[in-house]
């Protein structure tokens, strides 16, 4: 028995040895290949989480990979600076991953896209339209809310885009429904107004999360390809659970107090956002992605409750909305991939449906 033993463990040396130079092996053709796959969010006890300035890369999902960059500011987007030029009109996105857009290359984004869209039909011919990406996978309209006041306002925008996603940002918006509460949310008091409670960043879950050995964990990560194609996979392989829940429910009427407390929320917010923004001299519209059932059904706009709902409260707020569903749901390509991401052709269309709208909203009377 002694000696299996001492044969077993030369054994067990040698394929120690024989797997770390698989991955030593993996690491070096990754490298050479030029993959990189960091992980591209941070924990924010303002925000819940942000994108990591300066970190660039690959994203792979549903079988397509496109190049990231996030900039010093930490967004997808290029570099801006904090001054505006004379001469140009700035738009600022607010949004979450259609926005972010991490599947499709940087110059195939809706928002990459509109300044030429918005050339073609004569929008603020006198200017040079500068559009700004402040789009961050996950975020809900409190999210995006903070985020404006933060920080997209010390840009200067003429014009707020408030990109709303029927599927989730009504969920995102409640406590009581969303799956991830380590965000910002914000409450109605007594009178209706909406409250900040951002007592996420002092909950103990959050500091644990927040720790040196934590930051230090995903610092050392980066630095590794074969953990971050493993992750890749991992994170591949539950994308249909992470979506099972989604079967639609925020396309009817509220049916309870819950999701009617939700909506009242989401209500307010926009109107925060658009009296934030009035304040500070810039317009606000509303760009609304349908449900991906909307688009495979064919259904449009008009007939789910989240357009009809903005559309109301576009008309009480005096907001240019712009829903999407009709223009996409007249195309019968493939616009959304398994991941739930747009793909290019939808990206496009949606550029110009938004160009569209607003130059049309440009040149009405008064």
């Amino acid at each position: 028995m002694i000696a299996a033993k001492l044969c077993r463990k030369p054994l067990t040396r040698a394929a120690l040895a024989a797997g770390l130079g698989l991955l030593l092996l993996l690491e070096v053709a990754l490298r050479a290949v030029g993959y990189s796959a960091p992980q591209w969010h941070q924990l924010d006890p303002r925000l819940g989480w942000t994108l990591r300035p300066h970190r660039h890369g690959w994203f792979v999902a549903d079988g397509v990979r496109s190049p990231v960059h996030i900039n010093p500011a930490g967004f997808r987007d290029r570099e801006h600076p904090l001054d505006k030029a004379d001469g140009v009109y700035r738009i600022a996105v607010l949004g979450d991953e259609y926005s972010e857009a991490m599947a499709v290359p940087f110059t195939q984004t809706w928002w990459w896209q509109l300044p030429a869209e918005l050339g073609r039909c004569g929008f603020r011919p006198d200017k040079l339209v500068e559009v700004m990406n402040f789009g961050v996978a996950g975020y809900g309209t409190a999210q995006e809310y903070v985020l404006l006041q933060s920080t997209a306002m010390r840009y200067q925008p003429d014009l707020v885009l408030l990109q709303f996603s029927n599927r989730d940002d009504v969920v995102d918006n409640s406590f009581a429904l969303s799956p991830e509460k380590q965000r910002p949310f914000f409450i109605l008091d007594a009178h209706g107004v909406a409250r900040i409670d951002d007592s996420f960043a002092t909950a103990p879950a959050f500091d644990r999360r927040m720790q040196t050995r934590y930051r230090l964990a995903t610092e050392i990560a980066d630095h590794s390809r074969t953990w971050q194609l493993g992750r890749q996979l991992a994170g591949l392989a539950f994308i249909g659970e992470a979506h099972a829940h989604d079967d639609g429910a925020v396309l009817q009427a509220p049916h309870d107090e819950v999701w009617e407390n939700a909506w009242r929320v989401t209500d307010a917010l926009i109107g925060k956002i658009n009296d934030y923004s009035r304040r500070n001299g810039a317009e606000l519209a509303v760009v609304a992605v349908p449900h991906p059932l909307q688009v495979a059904l064919r259904t449009g706009q008009g007939v789910s409750y989240p357009d009809q709902r903005l559309a109301t409260l576009g008309k009480q707020l005096d907001v240019r909305v712009v829903a999407l569903g009709e223009a996409l749901a007249q195309k019968k390509e493939t616009l959304y991939l398994p991941s739930g991401h747009w793909t290019r052709t939808a990206h496009r269309i949606a550029a110009a449906a938004v160009a569209q709208r607003l130059c049309g909203a440009t040149a009405r009377p008064g």
